[in-house]
This record gives C-alpha cells, sequence and structure tokens, in this order.
C-alpha cells in the first residue's frame, strides 16, 4: 500500500511522462518543490518507490524517473484502479 505522499510523486513524474516522453525524468530537487509536502516526506517517498522498483534513479540519485511498472501503477490509480502490488 502506497502513503499519499509517495501517490503524489507517481503522479508527479507520470505527468512528466506523458508530458516529455518515457521516462520522465525531473531533478530530485524539482520534485521537492513541486509537491506541495515536506522535502523530507518526498525524499522518503521516492526511496521507499525506488525499494519497490516504481521509481529509479541516476547514478548520484539527481534525477528520478518512473520504471515501467511505476508507470502502469500512477496509470491504474489515475483510473481509480487499484496499483500492482509492489
Amino acid at each position: 500500500m502506497l502513503t499519499a505522499e509517495e501517490h503524489r510523486v507517481l503522479a508527479l513524474l507520470a505527468k512528466e511522462w506523458d508530458f516529455r516522453g518515457p521516462p520522465g525524468i525531473m531533478d530530485v530537487s524539482a520534485v521537492v518543490v513541486a509537491l506541495p509536502q515536506a522535502p523530507g516526506d518526498t525524499l522518503a517517498a521516492l526511496e521507499a518507490l525506488f525499494t519497490r522498483g516504481l521509481v529509479d534513479m541516476n547514478r548520484l540519485k539527481t534525477g528520478a524517473f518512473l520504471t515501467p511498472e511505476g508507470y502502469a501503477a500512477a496509470e491504474a490509480e489515475a483510473s481509480g484502479g487499484s496499483p500492482p502490488p509492489g
């Protein structure tokens, strides 16, 4: 089960995927600024999603993007379905 913070991160990265094309890479700092939650909560959500394989990051951990599984989870949530287990 995803937290509200994780849902917000998935939704933001899915919008980036749709807008710029897969995989929707965003600077971690841009993710933090874009979401209406504490920076620590956003970073914890990114780490949890990374651990579940829904988000990946560059080698320096400065950029984040959805994996195909993460995009599918975001799309399932957006359409009212439940996300795939992760």
